[in-house]
């Protein structure tokens, strides 16, 4: 079972909505995703949630049907039907992950990197000095903090063609969706942003380097 999955393409989500807009399909959504369960088990299981009511097997698979047509549960093998003497084997089902988000807009909200603002930049270079990197003088501090300032708006200008290309995924865990929304902004680029982003980069991370390399030996705490 996936930690976490999100349905986010039109036909997912109403595909979804329609399998939830029903209690019992929900109360086996929820019993699938404590531990897999076959049919009879989930007969058992919606009758002890309603005890005067006489759950039928063949409407608990028609609300299997329709929770596995929208993605929520799937099949996950076979167990012998009864009290396990007979050999007729029963399918037993369980939920695709332990949390799922039915996303009703775009998946543009999720979480951001903190826009790298000049000053705020300063400060973040600034605090490597107590950790013992070091920097020499204020302007080798500023430069530092321009790569980083350049590299993160290089990074924005390819993330709207990246979000573009990622909503035509209907399905996606919202973890792999940063992750390569990521990527995405920095491949997407046009050429000249991109040899300018790898430069930047480069610049950046070779001052960082020297700078933790110069000063590790005046602190034991940086490793």
């Amino acid at each position: 079972m996936d930690p976490v999955k999100i349905l986010a393409g039109e036909e997912e989500v109403a595909a979804a909505v329609r399998a939830l807009n029903d209690e019992s399909r929900r109360q086996i959504l929820h019993a699938l995703r404590a531990r897999p369960m076959s049919t009879s088990e989930l007969c058992s299981f919606l009758e002890a949630q309603e005890s005067e009511k006489d759950v039928k097997p063949q409407t608990v698979r028609y609300h299997l049907k329709e929770l596995e047509k929208s993605g929520l549960i799937q099949q996950d093998g076979y167990a012998p039907a009864g009290n396990g003497a007979s050999h007729v084997m029963t399918k037993v089902w369980r939920a695709t992950a332990e949390t799922i988000f039915i996303a009703t807009g775009s998946l543009d909200d999720l979480p951001e990197r903190v826009p790298a603002e000049l000053e705020r930049s300063l400060d973040l270079v600034g605090t490597l000095r107590p950790m013992g990197f070091s920097i020499p003088d204020e302007t080798t501090l500023r430069e530092l903090a321009d790569h980083f300032h350049e590299q993160d708006e290089l990074w924005r200008k390819g993330r709207e063609r990246a979000k573009q290309i990622l909503k035509e995924i209907p399905e996606i865990d919202p973890g792999v969706y940063i992750a390569l929304r990521r990527i995405l902004s920095v491949v997407l680029l046009d050429d000249s942003d991109f040899e300018k982003y790898c430069d930047v980069s480069r610049a950046m991370f070779y001052a960082f380097r020297k700078a933790y390399l110069d000063g590790k030996g005046e602190n034991p705490k940086v490793y």
